[in-house]
Order: C-alpha cells, then structure tokens, then sequence
C-alpha cells in the first residue's frame, strides 16, 4: 500500500509568495514517488474569496487544481491559522502532514529526508531542521550532543521548540487528539505542539537534512509582530495552564514548560514592551494593569510548576518578579535595563547556587551548546538558492 505525504499551506493574504510554498513541495513529487510516497499539496484560502490569489498569465501564477493541488476555502472570520489548518486536517487521508507557512518554503530534498526518519524509526513526528531568514539552522530544541535516535522530553528540551514544522503522522494526531487552538491570534500552535512532544509516540530529528526555511517576506502587517495587551498575547497560555495533560504531568515536565514559557514567551513580552515607543492613540503598553495581569498569569505558572522553578537564572527571576509591581511603562524600562546589564553572572547562575547546572538551566544550556557543536547536532546542507 503506498504511503502520501500532504503539505498544507493556509492562506490569508493574496500578496504572499505561495506560488513559492507550492513549487518547494512539488519539486520533491518524483524523488519521493521512487519510493512508492504520493505527495499532494492543500492550499486552504483563509477568509479569501476562490479567485483572489494570482491567476494564469500573472507572475506569480499558481499551478492549476488537480496538478497535485487541491485549492479549499474556508471561512471563520479569525485572523489566525488554527482554523484552516484544522480544516485540512479533518479532510485529510494521507499517511502524513506537513504544515507550510505561505511566507515560508521546503529546502529541496527535505521531504524524502524525513519521511526516511520516520519510517526507520515509527516516528509520530520529525521535527525540521529550522533555517532561520539570517540562513542559520535553529538551535533548537536542546537536543543533546550525543544525537539521540529518539528525542526525550525533558533530555532533549522538547518544549523549547513552539511549533510543528516538520513531518507528522497523521494517525498519531488523531489518536492524541491534535488540533490547533482556535479563536485566539496567536500561540495557536504552542499548546497541541507540547502534548504532540510530551504525549504522542517517538519523537526525531533527521541529523544533516534539509531544513525547513524561514523567510521575511510575510509583509508588515503579519499578527505575531504586533502588541497587544497581555490578555490578548497571552490567550494561548491560558488554554494551556487549563488543560487537563499539563495538570497531571509530572513536576518535572511541568518545570520544564514553566521555565520555557516565563523564560521565552514572558521576558519576551516584557522586553519587547520596554522597547517599544509608547506612541499616542494606542492602549498604554504598559500600566497597572498589565502589571497586575503579568503578576497573577506569572504566579500561575509558578504554581504549574510546583512553586518554584530551581533552573531559573538571576536575571530572569529578578524581571519577572519585579515587573508585578511596576505600575508605570518608565518602570518597565528601568527593570528592562538591569536584566541587560546584569551581566554574565546574572545571566548564567540561578538564585540557589547548587541549581546552576541544572538540566534546564542557562549554564548548563550554553556549555552543553559548545558540544552540540562540535558533534553536529545542526548541520544540515548548504540553503537553497
């Protein structure tokens, strides 16, 4: 029985290079079809009429439907792509899924390199190689030096990686139930990528392939780079924090994702808030009660992680516990200018000295990340043209 691989590219934006998206998967139709795989790609129009994207005689024309492209409409009113990519989903028969941005592309060669992993290894997922719009291959997730034929959660940092970019099976989807989160504009991804981590079969990553490519080319008016109120950012975490997997993880499965989530997602917010010009005519970017929101969701996840997080750095702990009592947008940057100017103690040793070479601490992050060097966790070949 042959085996098919679908790649589903929503799309929300005519102006977006999917013409690109397409050509990247069906260049790899003959490679894989050699080994008895059928690829087809789904373009799902997001809240777009059926004739809106480029049409035959333009530049960016697209391959017609039925020449392995299957063109669908789906219309939910919510800029975001959890519903279009849940609609593919439903649809969908082939053995795997492969979820593209419209911006984004598949290096040539990629889709054979890990449909190969996976089948060698029974893999639920196969986690891309990310290639990064600077050309450099992400460093994540924190997978050890010794290149683990199966990932670990908790050994090979699984949480550090928010979204699914690679190869899933889709039958291991369905009996975990993934889906993307729906009704929120951003983060739709980070709560069903974690379960499909912590919850699901074997996970891989295919050492030297292909990579999955990252580009600039969304435009400026793509949801993720604006600033909303915490509230509204934070939507995503407040799925997560209810749901009932996390809740009966262990303690340490719930650190390692608490860590992730105040380190990454939270000095991340609060950073880009301290940076931000303050301009008239907008919601402040920072008042009481942000500051009071920021407190209540951090002590939150402190207590999904059991009180207390030990692998924290100084610097990390020292921001998000001062920000809960910074009423004005001036505070915010002051605090935001310590954390910078902490230094490499404060950045590299936690608050309880013992802890500093903890699994997850920064510490033990960036010596671990020499070695990973050195044996070639993240090589992959040259980019594409």
């Amino acid at each position: 029985m042959r085996q098919s691989i679908e790649v589903v590219i929503p799309v929300h934006d005519p102006a977006r290079p999917v013409a690109r998206g397409i050509a990247s998967a069906l260049d790899q139709r003959s490679a894989l079809a050699v080994r008895g795989v059928d690829l087809h790609v789904t373009v799902v129009l997001h809240n777009l009429a059926a004739d809106s994207l480029p049409q035959p005689g333009s530049a960016a024309e697209l391959p017609a439907s039925g020449d392995g492209v299957t063109y669908l409409t789906h219309a939910d009113g919510v800029a975001s792509p959890a519903g279009p990519r849940n609609y593919a989903l439903s649809r969908s028969d082939a053995t795997y899924l492969s979820f593209l941005d419209s911006d984004d592309y598949l290096e040539p060669g990629s889709l054979l390199s890990w449909w190969q992993v996976a089948e060698k290894r029974s893999a639920a997922a196969v986690i891309a190689p990310l290639r990064t719009p600077s050309g450099h291959i992400l460093g994540s997730p924190r997978i050890r030096p010794s290149k683990p034929r199966v990932l670990h959660p908790l050994r090979d940092g699984l949480a550090y990686r928010s979204v699914p970019y690679g190869l899933l099976r889709r039958e291991s989807l369905l009996a975990l139930g993934f889906g993307y989160t729906e009704g929120i504009l951003t983060g739709e991804d980070i709560e069903p990528t974690l379960r499909l981590w912590f919850r699901s079969g074997a996970i891989c990553y295919p050492y030297g392939a292909p990579a999955y490519r990252q580009t600039d080319d969304s435009g400026p008016d793509r949801v993720t780079s604006s600033i909303r109120p915490l509230r509204q950012e934070f939507a995503w975490l407040e799925h997560l924090l209810d749901t009932d997997w996390l809740r009966r993880a262990s303690t340490s499965e719930r650190r390692a994702i608490a860590h992730k989530v105040l380190r990454v997602h939270g000095v991340g917010a609060l950073l880009r808030r301290a940076d931000a010009p303050d301009s008239p005519g907008r919601p402040p970017l920072w008042d009481p009660e942000e500051s009071r929101y920021w407190r209540e969701v951090a002590d939150r996840v402190l207590s999904l992680a059991g009180g207390s997080i030990p692998s924290i750095s100084r610097r990390d702990r020292a921001l998000i516990g001062a920000a809960g009592s910074a009423g004005e947008l001036q505070q915010l940057r002051t605090l935001a200018a310590d954390y910078r100017g902490s230094g490499r103690m404060g950045a590299l040793l936690t608050p309880r000295l013992r802890d500093s070479l903890s699994r997850d601490s920064t510490l033990r992050h960036y010596l671990t990340e020499r070695v990973r060097a050195t044996t070639g966790v993240f090589t992959a070949p040259p980019a594409a043209p």
